[in-house]
């Protein structure tokens, strides 16, 4: 009788996250296939609440190359994530990488001393001036971190679209 109930219990929970799983799951493919338009409404709402990011402009990217200086994964500076600080030719820069999930789900270990190429742009918000990455690359591995409009990817959704590029740097 108890080998029945621990059975039923079993499968209880079986059901459950099988439900869960598909709720995240059609979760993320709804987000993936956000419109055009529900991009610009966010980006006007992140405007409206005084979050420049939502400024990013892709015509105004700027190409970074150099070494690691640092990696941090979960910074407590602003903004929050993934950190990279790097020695270019004209001195340091912090990077913000964004989610630092996204770079392990795309297999990309950033080390000291590791020779990498940052394109995005320097932002400035009420907090600071930034440097937002919206592309990394190491090696012949390129992985976005961002969308064109500056938006930080999401782990799940980033590797459902093909972020993830081993191909050359555009």
């Amino acid at each position: 009788m108890k080998a029945i109930i621990s059975m039923r219990a079993g499968m209880a929970v079986f059901a459950s996250a099988g439900w869960f799983a598909g709720a995240l799951l059609f979760a993320t493919a709804a987000n993936a296939q956000r419109s055009t338009q529900t991009t610009a409404a966010a980006q006007a709402k992140a405007v409206a609440e005084g979050r420049n990011h939502a400024l990013y402009d892709a015509s105004k990217e700027v190409s970074l190359q150099g070494t690691v200086a640092s990696f941090t994964e979960n910074s407590k500076q602003f903004p929050p994530g993934a950190h990279v600080v790097v020695q270019t030719s004209s001195g340091l820069v912090d990077a913000h990488l964004g989610d630092a999930r996204l770079l392990k789900r795309n297999n990309m270990g950033i080390s000291q001393g590791a020779s990498v190429r940052i394109i995005g742009e320097s932002v400035t918000m009420p907090q600071g001036t930034f440097f937002l990455a919206r592309l990394i690359q190491q090696g012949t591995q390129v992985v976005a971190v961002r969308s064109m409009q500056g938006f930080p990817l999401s782990p799940a959704v980033a590797k459902q679209s093909g972020a993830s590029s081993h191909g050359g740097a555009r």
